[in-house]
């Protein structure tokens, strides 16, 4: 009976664990997860082990203040952008379930208490693993929102909405619908786009986690720079 009991409450302690390090995910400890991300990453205890970036060759790390300005209008917001990549040797710094991304970028408010938005990229993607990850994002996000038809992007990007997280992929790959001319007033696009990316050679990918309140500042910028220009 001691050992059942034992047993139970060992179970019970990794389990709350678990729940405390996805809570609170430490860098390098292991990658990101942003399969269910919560926009709510605590950076004191995300870029806690200062050590990890001391002469350390696996690692580049910087931060950099940012103001956007809204287009024809006053409107500011003040921002703190961590941006780390990884070296070849270096570990995945995110995850969404099995797709890896070997940088990440975190947009904090400046008193590091508001995430803004989180973005991973990854170089050289095989088509049929963007397949899976657009499935997978789309299982928990709900289906793909359709683009502006006025404001169609250059490059192919998918968008996903739930609750109050957006989600955006974008890929190196010139979009098909902006780069032509179609007879069609609704092309299939999700055909045109999976085409067209399958056919491309080094598909780089940047997935990006934001809120409403950030998204409208980043589409009615003035001016971006930097991962933000392809947002």
């Amino acid at each position: 009976m001691k050992k059942v009991n034992f047993l139970f409450v060992a179970a019970l302690a990794l389990f709350l664990f678990g729940c405390s390090s996805n809570q609170k995910p430490q860098f390098g400890k292991a990658p990101l997860h942003l399969d269910n991300f919560g926009l709510n990453l605590d950076v004191e205890t995300f870029f806690g082990d200062e050590t990890l970036f001391r002469n350390n060759e696996k690692y580049s790390v910087k931060s950099e203040e940012q103001t956007i300005q809204l287009d024809g209008s006053d409107s500011t917001l003040s921002f703190v952008q961590y941006t780390v990549s990884s070296s070849p040797v270096g570990d995945t710094l995110a995850r969404f379930n099995d797709f890896y991304f070997g940088d990440l970028d975190v947009v904090m408010d400046f008193d590091d208490k508001e995430t803004f938005m989180v973005a991973a990229s990854q170089e050289n993607v095989r088509p049929g693993k963007l397949d899976t990850l657009i499935k997978e994002i789309s299982a928990e996000y709900g289906s793909v929102l359709p683009n502006d038809k006025n404001n169609e992007p250059r490059y192919i990007t998918y968008q996903w909405k739930k609750g109050n997280k957006l989600a955006k992929m974008v890929l190196n790959v010139e979009n098909p619908v902006s780069s032509s001319n179609y007879s069609e007033e609704t092309p299939n696009r999700n055909k045109l786009y999976v085409d067209a990316y399958h056919k491309a050679d080094n598909i780089s990918v940047t997935f990006f986690i934001t809120n409403p309140k950030f998204d409208h500042y980043l589409v009615k910028a003035r001016s971006t720079s930097g991962l933000l220009t392809r947002y």
